[in-house]
Parts: C-alpha cells; structure tokens; sequence
C-alpha cells in the first residue's frame, strides 16, 4: 500500500473515531469532565475528514471533480450495479452539514445542545446513513468490520442506556 493509501484510509479512520466517540459522549449520555469532551470530538473527525478529502482529491482524483464524480460512479456500479456519482455529492452535504454542526457547537454551545430534538435527528440520521454506507456498503473488509462493530457497540448502549433509564423511573 502507497504512503498516498494509507494517507486517505488514516484519516478516514480518525474521522470515523472521532465520529462514534463524539456520539458516545454526546451531552446528555455521559457527565464527564474528562477530556476529550463530545465537542472536541466532533471537531477532530470533522478536521480528520477535512484531511481525508484533501488527501482523496490529491492523489486520487488529481483535484478533479470529474474524476472524483467519475470514480465515485464507478465504485456505487460495481457495488449496486447502478453507475451513478450522486454519492459525491452527498459527500459534499455530508461535509457542509457536519462543518455547519461543528461551527454552530463551538459558537453557539447552549444553542445547538437545546436544538429541537427533530433537527438533531435528521442530522444524525444523515451522517450515520453517510457513514454506514462509507463504512459497511462500500469500506473495505476492516472498515466493514469497523462499521458493524460501531453500530452494534452504539446500539446496545443505546438500548441499555433507555432500560437503565426505565429503571430508574420505577
């Protein structure tokens, strides 16, 4: 594997750490002074992912959108059989969106935690939507490993989170 690899799958892994530990701390599940914080967290897979775009778009796609839409077409036809670059351009949504959460957490801290709980879903629900299929749909097998092992490590926390909770009202 070439340095230029290893350079875009580091900082996708970063990325994708920084992600889930954010999640897994995210204010409300964990009161912990404790460094990092959510927000840190967040903001470190967000400028990880920063790095791996650069890093994709440079030695992957030579700073060319047509190639990048190119080869993003030809990798959803191998994997779905539709040859179609629309991914490359959630990945841009998917940046603009995680950039607009980051800035909006670290200028507007009480604003964005006391956000309705609908837009944080749609939120979250889009960027693990992006990072499932970045991970398990279209990840190579340890990045597929990664991703399942993700969701299921979210996953029971969530449900033993919610009974511990349901405990604790009884």
């Amino acid at each position: 594997m070439s340095g230029a690899d290893w350079g875009i799958r580091l900082t996708a892994f970063v990325a994708f750490v920084g992600y889930i530990g954010a999640l897994a701390k995210w204010p409300g599940r964990r009161k912990s002074g404790v460094w990092p914080s959510a927000r840190s967290l967040w903001s470190l897979g967000f400028v990880a992912f920063l790095a791996h775009l650069l890093c994709a778009f440079h030695f992957e796609h030579e700073w060319s959108h047509a190639k990048a839409l190119a080869a993003t077409a030809r990798q959803t036809a191998e994997v779905t059989g539709t040859g179609t670059g629309m991914g490359l351009y959630f990945n841009y949504t998917f940046t603009l969106v995680w950039l607009g959460d980051c800035v909006w957490w670290r200028l507007a801290k009480r604003s964005h935690e006391k956000r309705p709980v609908w837009l944080g879903g749609i939120i979250q629900g889009f960027m693990a939507f992006m990072w499932f299929n970045a991970t398990v749909i279209f990840g190579a097998p340890l990045g597929q490993a990664l991703g399942w092992a993700a969701l299921a490590g979210l996953a029971a926390w969530h449900l033993l989170r919610r009974r511990r909770n349901k405990l604790l009202k009884t």
